[in-house]
């Protein structure tokens, strides 16, 4: 057994198989799992893996583009082994939520310790308190008005009002007349639908899993929460392996939201160099956040000349975008030379080496 395979086994994230006659290369499930646990937290799991398991690991992530719901329930799954091993010792339920809820956050680790204890007296619909209103959007959009009413007759009357709210006044008035009318309902009906609508919210709440994945963006916005001598580490061996594949997860790297919280002295000094029009078509198609920290670091006067221009010379899709992207890869480089400052980044103001 590999030196990850033990680890993750010992962890109880994976299973692994003793007899080593799995299918799917351990790399490659590690590499799932940490797009089921997102960004930030995938982050840290790389910083703590040798630099041979950092390369095997990523080179899986670029070749993923699915995630079934079944194997990523599955794989979510087994961190039931951590309830049970925990609830034996010290802390018991405890112990497993904190350890959960330092993987996966606070309500991720809720649901995995509810599906791990075996439910008591289960009330009907129980697993819908609390829930949003787009979930609940989802969960009821292709149920008949019939069934929806009696979903809703069971919900906190706040969060029925507010789907109610929500639907066009033909089906207003119909779930409205058909929740006037409910009288008694047998608690086999009742109970029928709950576990229809359970099975069909636990579909839901994985359902994003299924979406198709873009390998090269997931690793970078992975790379951009993780430390420098991790990203570089990764940078290097994807770029002895394929250069143009380096170059655009390393263009992927700098964002408009960089931008945001990039030095103004740094900015003004950047923007006093580029002409008027491309500074328009710069700020052509952004969202007005982005103009404004832009346009806060030009002069008054030369503002209302660029949002003239702008007015008057409007630019394509094609031309905006090349002239963004080398804005932002001029900027990505100066970043990572050390002269671009990013304030608040991770919580301090940091330079970029």
């Amino acid at each position: 057994m590999s030196d990850l395979e033990s680890e993750i086994q010992r962890r109880g994230l994976i299973k692994v198989s003793r007899e080593g006659d799995q299918k799917e290369s351990p790399y490659r499930r590690v590499a799932k799992f940490l797009y089921l646990i997102g960004e930030a937290q995938a982050a840290k799991v790389l910083q703590k893996l040798t630099r041979e398991q950092i390369e095997k690991v990523v080179a899986e992530m670029l070749t993923i583009r699915y995630v079934d719901k079944d194997e990523a329930a599955y794989i979510l799954s087994e961190f039931t082994a951590l309830y049970n091993e925990a609830k034996n010792s010290v802390g018991g339920v405890e112990t497993a939520q904190g350890i959960l809820t330092a993987a996966f956050g606070g309500e991720k680790a809720r649901e995995i310790i509810e599906r791990a204890i075996p439910p008591a007296a289960e009330r009907p619909f129980d697993f819908l308190d609390g829930i949003d209103g787009e979930k609940l959007k989802r969960l009821l959009a292709d149920e008949m008005p019939a069934t929806q009413a009696l979903v809703l007759s069971q919900l906190e009357p706040k969060i029925a009002a507010a789907y109610i709210t929500g639907l066009n006044d033909a089906e207003k008035k119909d779930i409205v007349l058909r929740l006037a009318r409910l009288k008694t309902i047998s608690p086999e009906i009742l109970q029928t639908v709950s576990t229809s609508m359970r099975e069909k919210f636990t579909r839901i709440r994985t359902g994003s899993a299924t979406e198709a994945i873009d390998g090269r963006a997931v690793l970078a916005a992975i790379l951009r929460r993780s430390d420098s001598e991790t990203e570089q580490f990764i940078l290097q061996n994807i770029a002895e392996a394929n250069p143009e594949l380096e170059q655009n997860i390393r263009e992927r790297l700098f964002t408009f939201e960089d931008v945001l919280i990039a030095d103004d002295r740094f900015l003004q000094k950047k923007l006093s160099g580029m002409e008027s029009s491309v500074i328009a078509a710069l700020i052509s198609y952004k969202p007005e956040v982005f103009v404004k920290k832009i346009l806060d670091n030009i002069s008054k006067n030369r503002q209302q000349f660029i949002l003239d221009d702008q007015a008057s010379n409007p630019v394509s899709v094609r031309e905006c975008r090349e002239v963004t992207n080398r804005f932002l890869q001029e900027l990505r480089k100066s970043w990572e030379d050390g002269e671009l400052l990013l304030f608040g980044k991770d919580g301090d103001d940091v330079w970029i080496t």
